[in-house]
């Protein structure tokens, strides 16, 4: 085994390890409690604690998509119900009008990562691009809806960094979403687009248990970008040594 080999190994092996599970989850949670936003209540509804909560279960689907374990899509089903009324009472507008795409996404990768017995990153092709243009465009139109009332009125001035922002973030989403199910391995490069949007989003919205997690995912896409690119490179050698072997 190579130098490069042996760094790479010892990257998945950190990447895929339960300690860094145990890493994510306590870094939103403490950051939470620790600046007493899990205390945020907002028109009745405690909202520091959906957040909180949310937070940690998403943390946890995002570390067992990277390990590329399906329960991941599963929980990342019941945590976008949450992340959608904390968005919305945080300042989203169009968050009950976007997160049902992301919802139907998630339901859809679990559904075929279960189909699948090997679950092998594969290389980018013209129908990620294409699932990247339909996104685009769905999240341009349904943000815009979300944030003009329905279109009852223009965009509201104080609104334009939010509106711009929050578009951008569900673009990525979106695309991310309608993209998963085929698991390409570069999709990890666009996530860490996406973790830089949101950073800037919750800072805006003031939500400072998700600050902490979009920290933490940049990393976690970084390495995940490694690891899935080794697991999609193995999976080609291997036939070939197959056949060679044959011969």
């Amino acid at each position: 085994m190579t130098q490069r080999q042996r760094y790479l190994a010892w990257i998945q092996k950190v990447t895929e390890s339960i300690a860094m599970d145990v890493v994510g989850v306590t870094i939103v949670v403490t950051a939470s409690l620790a600046m007493g936003y899990h205390l945020t209540v907002i028109n009745g509804l405690p909202i520091g604690v959906m957040s909180t909560v949310g937070a940690a279960f998403s943390m946890m689907a995002t570390r067992l998509v990277t390990k590329r374990n399906n329960t991941g899509n599963l929980i990342g089903i019941l945590t976008t119900v949450n992340t959608a009324f904390v968005d919305y009472y945080l300042g989203n507008q169009a968050a009950m009008l976007t997160y049902p795409i992301s919802f139907l996404g998630n339901m859809l990768s679990y559904a075929m990562w279960k189909r699948r017995k090997e679950r092998t990153p594969r290389k980018l092709d013209s129908i990620y691009f294409i699932n990247t243009g339909i996104a685009c465009v769905l999240a341009f139109g349904l943000n815009y809806v979300g944030f003009t009332d329905f279109l009852s009125r223009g965009l509201n001035p104080d609104d334009m960094a939010k509106f711009y922002v929050t578009t951008a973030i569900t673009c990525i989403t979106f695309s991310g979403t309608l993209n998963m199910p085929r698991m390409y391995a570069d999709s990890w490069a666009f996530w860490q687009g996406y973790n830089v949007l949101k950073l800037y989003q919750n800072v805006l919205f003031g939500n400072v248990a998700y600050v902490a997690k979009y920290i933490f995912y940049l990393f976690n896409a970084l390495f995940a970008w490694i690891v899935w690119h080794k697991v999609r490179r193995e999976a080609e050698v291997e036939p070939i040594n197959d056949q060679s072997l044959s011969k």
